[in-house]
């Protein structure tokens, strides 16, 4: 992500993309990143189904100049199985 643009992505991640993502059929959580290191971001979509994943991509593919645009590229865009996920364990009382 290109620092100069931080603030217009900022708000075009809150105001369009997050908005966005979540009206995508089969969504259940989506997390965006940004390493302040190296200024790159992450971002981690999980949807309900394969078929849902990769609509997705093929939506966000469709997309690269309108993402060029704001200053965005992405180096690697996969398809992946969830195979585990936690949360924290509520302690007992």
């Amino acid at each position: 992500m290109d620092p100069a643009g931080r603030e217009e992505q900022d708000r075009g991640l809150r105001d369009l993309i997050i908005p966005s993502v979540r009206r995508h059929p089969g969504f259940c959580a989506g997390y965006w990143m940004r390493d302040p290191e190296s200024g790159k971001g992450h971002t981690t979509i999980v949807l309900d189904s394969e078929s849902s994943a990769r609509a997705f991509k093929d939506a966000v593919l469709g997309n690269a100049r309108d993402q060029a645009k704001a200053g965005i590229t992405n180096d690697s865009l996969a398809v992946v199985e969830l195979l585990a996920q936690a949360h924290p364990v509520e302690e007992l009382q």
